[in-house]
C-alpha cells in the first residue's frame, strides 16, 4: 500500500474538523518552539 493510498484512507475516514484541528495544532506547537526558543537565545 502506497503512502498516498493510506493518505486518501485517513482523509476518507477523518472529518474535516479533525484535519483542522490536527493544522491547527501543528501551528500552535511551532509558534510555541519558536516563542520559548527565542526567549531562551535572547535572555543571557
Amino acid at each position: 500500500m502506497n503512502p498516498g493510498r493510506s493518505l486518501q484512507n485517513w482523509l476518507n475516514s477523518h472529518g474535516l474538523g479533525a484535519i483542522i484541528a490536527a493544522v491547527l495544532g501543528v501551528i500552535v506547537v511551532l509558534a510555541l518552539i519558536l516563542v520559548v526558543g527565542g526567549y531562551y537565545i535572547v535572555t543571557p
